[in-house]
């Protein structure tokens, strides 16, 4: 097996740093001007900017900061910067607010600050304060989309799978087991409780830094959920 952690970015570290790498609290001055994003599912087709964004994917079309801005415009795209690996990696990153469908997609750079590293959609939409201002649901080609719950996850994939306890520094990343939907899927997903409400007692026992199952008697029914999808665009 090999893990997808998503919140670390392992691929694309091992890809272009060489070592792992672990997310950290992101500094990212910036409020958003919308109070909830919901699903496109809601938003009329003739809205969706010619049915050229909506999935992951389409945003992936866009690989340099150049493109981006003669797409959207300044006035849509907010600069910031996100630290991994407990804070000696440094990623900067714009945040698109997608005029047409609100959308929020979060581009990081590489090292030259303008060529794409990957891209990260967040089921949850903060404040600078990370207060819980909303939630989107975007989807992948695959099928898996932010907010997808971990039992529509385990059917989806058509097998049992494993994932990190919650509440530390690896928490929510999912291990891929070869042949199975998960390990086919070029995009990465991760996992967390649900943040809009108090996790039953029965389920705190998923706050640990241990692996577990979707097989184990306590994931069945746990509020946990897909909340990031991460996109790392193809080297040619």
């Amino acid at each position: 097996m090999k893990i997808i952690v998503i919140i670390f970015f392992l691929s694309f570290f091992l890809f272009s740093c060489g070592e792992n790498a672990e997310s950290t609290e992101e500094n990212i001055d910036f409020e958003l001007t919308v109070d909830t994003i919901d699903s496109t599912d809601n938003i009329p087709e003739e809205e969706i900017t010619d049915g050229l964004y909506s999935i992951v994917e389409d945003y992936g079309q866009i690989t340099t900061k150049e493109q981006l801005i003669s797409e959207f415009g300044d006035e849509h795209l907010v600069d910031g910067e996100s630290w991994y690996a407990e804070g000696t990696v440094k990623f900067d990153n714009t945040v698109l607010t997608n005029p047409e469908n609100g959308q929020v997609i979060k581009y990081l750079w590489k090292e030259d600050g303008v060529s794409l590293n990957h891209i990260e959609v967040n089921y949850y939409l903060f404040d600078r304060d990370f207060a819980v201002l909303g939630t989107q649901v975007i989807s992948s080609e695959c099928g898996v989309s932010t907010g997808m719950s971990l039992q529509d996850l385990r059917e989806w994939n058509g097998a049992d799978f494993n994932f990190s306890g919650f509440g530390w520094d690896y928490e929510g990343g999912i291990y891929e087991e070869e042949g199975t939907r998960i390990a086919e899927c070029p995009i990465q997903f991760h996992l967390s409780f649900d943040l809009e409400i108090q996790v039953p007692e029965e389920y705190r026992g998923m706050y640990s830094d241990q692996m577990f199952s979707t097989s184990d008697e306590i994931t069945q029914g746990a509020p946990v959920l897909v909340d990031m999808l991460t996109y790392r665009h193809a080297e040619e």
